[in-house]
C-alpha cells in the first residue's frame, strides 16, 4: 500500500514537472516565432517565465527523486551492502536523515526569503519576488514529505521488492557472482 502510494506520488510529481517544462518550451518556441512578426515582436516576459518554470519543474522533480530514494547514492557502497539487507537499510536511512535536515532548512529559509521579498518582478508586474520564491517552501515541504514516505517504505521493508537497475555496478556484481556460481556448478 505504501509502495503503491510512493510510486503514484512520484508519477504525479513527474507529470507536474513535465508539464512545466513543456509549457516553458512552448513559450520559448512561440516567442521565437512571434519575434519574426514585426507588429507583435514576442513576449517581454518570456525569459523570466522560462527561468521560473525551469526552477519550479526542477524543485518539484526533486521531490519525486526524494520519494523514490534515488538521489545521493554511492554505487560501490550499495553493491557491497546489497548482500546484507540491514546494511542497505542503514545507509539508506542515514542518507534520508541528511536529506530530511537539508529539506527542512530549505523549507524554513525559503519561507523566510519568500515573506521578505516584496520587490516586483521586472517584466511580470503582477508578481512580486516573494511569490516567485514561494517555490522553496512549497517544494521543500514536498521534499520533506517525500523523504518521510521513503523512510517509512524502507523501515517497513517494502523497498526490498525494488529491482536492481540493470546498468548499475550492483547489477554487474550480481551477474559476475551468478556466472561464478554457474561455472562452479559445472
Amino acid at each position: 500500500m505504501l509502495r503503491k502510494f510512493q510510486k503514484g506520488f512520484d508519477r504525479i510529481l513527474t507529470a507536474i514537472s513535465s508539464v512545466l517544462l513543456a509549457v516553458m518550451f512552448f513559450v520559448l518556441v512561440a516567442n521565437v516565432v512571434l519575434r519574426l512578426i514585426p507588429s507583435i515582436g514576442g513576449f517581454s516576459w518570456y525569459m523570466e517565465f522560462s527561468q521560473y518554470a525551469n526552477v519550479w519543474a526542477m524543485m518539484i522533480g526533486a521531490a519525486g527523486i526524494a520519494i523514490m530514494g534515488t538521489n545521493l547514492r554511492v554505487e560501490i557502497i550499495d553493491s557491497i551492502l546489497h548482500k546484507h539487507s540491514w546494511g542497505k537499510k542503514v545507509t539508506s536511512l542515514i542518507v534520508d536523515a541528511f536529506e530530511l535536515i537539508f529539506y527542512i532548512i530549505v523549507t524554513y529559509s525559503g519561507y523566510i526569503l519568500a515573506t521578505r521579498a516584496k520587490q516586483a518582478v521586472s517584466t511580470m508586474p503582477k508578481f512580486t519576488m516573494g511569490q516567485v520564491y514561494m517555490i522553496f517552501p512549497i517544494a521543500g515541504a514536498l521534499c520533506v514529505f517525500s523523504v518521510i514516505i521513503h523512510i517509512l517504505v524502507v523501515l517497513t521493508g517494502q523497498d526490498e521488492e525494488e529491482e536492481i537497475d540493470p546498468n548499475s555496478y550492483a547489477a554487474a556484481e550480481a551477474n559476475r557472482e551468478e556466472a561464478k556460481r554457474k561455472e562452479a556448478a559445472k
